[in-house]
């Protein structure tokens, strides 16, 4: 198993307890699947969010779905803590670190006047529009390795050229792994990658797909683009993954390849 404890003052993890609560969703997406990742990231160190604004959702969501996911209070306050995680996490990155929130519900399903797929909210697209909102960044890439396409986010940011949204999704390793590598190689220079790191592409999971190592490299690659083109800013967000027992060892994976390849000269 990866190691991470070279890298320890590199990471940040963005957690709250609010995401292992129950709320209204599928019975797959379950609080086990944040409490099972945070045991991969024991000894490091651990940072709390807060909850997103109003103002934050409506830069990606209409006020419709905002007023929609009210009316279900406690989906909508966990909801509102994982964009706030997504926040923090971009935030911590913008100060140099390797940042990863492990957040529940995930977002990338979440359209600008729709959701589904156990999503709410849109966490990248919130955290990467406030960010550009507030002139800390000027343009982004979003890498999605999640096993399903993340249309929530590619529908909020297909009309900007500033942010480009590259979604993964060869169906075996080699293949996977080239898309990425030619993804990120074709991708322009950034303010700041952000990974909607699914893991249900896993080989135990529903896509059965990846292993273990296959994070590590995925991790590498996407390193080296923000080493060599994002002045080191990088940060992943949970998205879907649902074999419980190796979420924390797989997320160890990604981040121990993020940080070599962050530390890895050009």
């Amino acid at each position: 198993m990866d190691d991470l404890t070279p890298y320890k003052n590199m990471l940040r993890i963005v957690y709250h307890p609010m995401y292992a609560t129950s709320y209204a969703t599928a019975g797959c997406e379950s609080p086990e699947r944040v409490t099972s990742m945070m045991g991969g990231a024991a000894g490091l160190t651990i940072v709390k969010p807060r909850q997103c604004a109003d103002d934050d959702i409506l830069r990606c969501h209409s006020k419709d779905l905002l007023e929609r996911e009210k009316n279900m209070p406690d989906r909508f306050k966990t909801a509102c803590m994982a964009a706030g995680g997504a926040i923090m996490a971009a935030e911590l990155a913008m100060e140099g670190y390797i940042a990863f929130a492990v957040v529940r519900p995930p977002g990338h399903h979440a359209n600008p006047d729709h959701n589904w797929g156990f999503c709410f909210f849109n966490n990248m697209a919130i955290c990467i529009k406030k960010l550009i909102a507030e002139k800390r960044i000027r343009s982004a890439t979003i890498l999605d390795i999640d096993l399903h396409f993340g249309d929530g986010t590619d529908a909020i940011f297909r009309p900007l050229e500033n942010v480009q949204v590259f979604n993964i999704q060869s169906s075996n390793p080699e293949d996977f792994l080239d898309e990425t590598r030619r993804a990120l190689n074709s991708a322009a220079d950034s303010d700041i990658i952000g990974i909607s790191a699914g893991f249900d592409q896993y080989v135990l999971d529903w896509g059965g797909n990846l292993s273990t190592g296959d994070y590590h490299i995925i991790g590498e690659i996407a390193g080296r683009f923000a080493a060599n083109k994002t002045k080191g800013r990088i940060f992943g967000i949970l998205e879907g993954g649902y074999y419980i027992p190796d979420l924390g060892k797989n997320l160890v994976s990604l981040l121990s390849g993020i940080c070599r390849g962050v530390s890895s000269p050009p």
